[in-house]
């Protein structure tokens, strides 16, 4: 151990040694060298800063917007400052870790459809294998898939249930393309938005998972009956965990059960109405 401290004080530079050992940096000498910082065009002094103000100067000269969601922004009309109540929902620290990554990936555009495949030179064409007619991009996957019809069209029917009892002025910006994408950023009266945003995010995974495994060989999977399992099978989990194993009921009442027409909990039994 010795020889080591010893190697690692020879490896540090002289000039090094020689400023940390100069009496302008040692706590007991008064300090000769002020620093000061800009925020917001404003100069403060650097040892009266906060920890908030040099997280705000950070976040202006570090952090840049990700380049992924200008396709959203331009697609759906949303504003940057949405996009916070966005991220989230989709890092909620109860969802399961597949869900938060292809919302992740959703959000940033970054999902290798057959699009970006062919440009880097990895496919010999871009057409979707689902419905093995059109071009594969993002947008197809999610929406424009000939072969999303049914789904979509029992995700409606559900939507439907979860909205009736919506008490909002807010009711009528809702669209399901946008709200299959980004979620539900709002709250409002009479709408479990925990629970929805949760459901919309197992919607986008079956959707996904369905076309990983016909692309990898399998064929007739049935979209809605794999929904209706994962969503049970999610939810169900969440439950035993945190109402079974952490006693934290509560946040299972607040989160799934509160204002859901879909979910009920009878007799310590979870009731689907899917």
């Amino acid at each position: 151990v010795v020889d080591r401290y010893r190697n690692l004080l020879n490896a540090i530079p002289v000039e090094w040694k020689n400023t940390v050992n100069s009496d302008i940096h040692r706590i007991s000498m008064p300090r000769t060298i002020d620093i000061s910082i800009i925020c917001k065009n404003v100069h403060y002094d650097l040892k009266l800063c906060s920890t908030k103000t040099l997280y705000t100067i950070m976040l202006e000269n570090i952090v840049e917007e990700p380049v992924g969601i200008e396709l959203w922004k331009s697609e759906f009309d949303v504003t940057s400052e949405a996009f916070s109540k966005i991220w989230e929902h989709v890092n909620m620290y109860w969802k399961p870790s597949n869900l938060v990554e292809l919302d992740f990936k959703v959000l940033h555009n970054c999902i290798f459809t057959n699009v970006k495949l062919q440009k880097i030179g990895l496919v010999d064409d871009n057409i979707c294998k689902v419905c093995c007619s059109e071009k594969e991009d993002i947008l197809h996957i999610f929406m424009n898939c000939d072969k999303l019809e049914d789904f979509h069209n029992y995700l409606s029917s559900l939507l439907v249930r979860i909205f009736e009892n919506c008490d909002s002025d807010k009711i009528s910006l809702v669209r399901s393309e946008e709200l299959l994408i980004l979620g539900l950023r709002w709250h409002m009266k009479g709408v479990n938005d925990s629970f929805l945003n949760f459901f919309m995010s197992v919607a986008r995974y079956c959707i996904f998972r369905r076309r990983n495994l016909l692309n990898s060989g399998y064929s007739n999977v049935n979209l809605i009956k794999l929904f209706q399992y994962t969503l049970k099978h999610y939810v169900t989990y969440m439950y035993v965990y945190l109402c079974q194993s952490h006693n934290m009921s509560h946040i299972f009442q607040k989160k799934f059960v509160m204002d859901n027409p879909l979910l009920e909990e009878t007799d310590n039994v979870l009731v689907f109405k899917l």
